[in-house]
């Protein structure tokens, strides 16, 4: 009886520890996807965008220039783009790679604030845009969040979730 119970115990173990080296092999691969071409695809996707500035984790002032998106300590960013409407409509997009997935749902809160920040300014200055605001979308595929909000939202979201395929 001993050696059954010992035998399950092993058996239960392994399948564990297997599982948690897939999760691990899951986030590795994550981290492997190009943020230049995901930030290609999704501006690609919506062909209705303004002119955008754009900035990312590779520019000299990468970690000033992250804090008007978001006020997550940077420690905990892998990598990240960022595009906004240069003339000062309401389009952005915007991934963040994190280091670490357990830091997700504070990111989304995070965005979703920003959201709110940005309804606001455009509710006093241009209601017409506060529109595209309200539907803004906040999504996440692993390590990766993303910002989307665009008149085709749909669009830039799909091409989002097409590149982790």
């Amino acid at each position: 009886m001993k050696k059954y119970i010992s035998c399950v115990l092993l058996t239960a173990m392994l399948v564990m520890s297997s599982a948690c080296g897939s999760a691990d092999t899951k986030q590795t691969q994550d981290a492997g996807i190009s943020m230049p071409d995901l930030q290609e695809a999704m501006l690609a996707a919506d062909t209705t965008l303004p002119d955008m500035t754009k900035t990312s984790s590779e520019d000299e002032q990468a970690e000033l220039n992250f804090t008007s998106l978001t006020d997550i300590s940077y420690d905990k960013i892998d990598a990240y783009f960022y595009a906004y409407a240069t003339e000062g409509t309401a389009e952005e997009i915007a991934v963040i790679r994190l280091k670490d997935k357990n830091d997700a749902a504070a990111m989304m809160e995070s965005l979703h604030e920003h959201i709110t920040q940005r309804q606001g300014t455009f509710q006093e200055y241009a209601p017409e845009q506060a529109v595209l605001t309200e539907k803004a979308v906040v999504t996440r595929q692993g390590l990766y969040v993303a910002l989307i909000i665009s008149s085709k939202n749909g669009l830039v979201q799909k091409a989002f979730e097409k590149s982790f395929e």
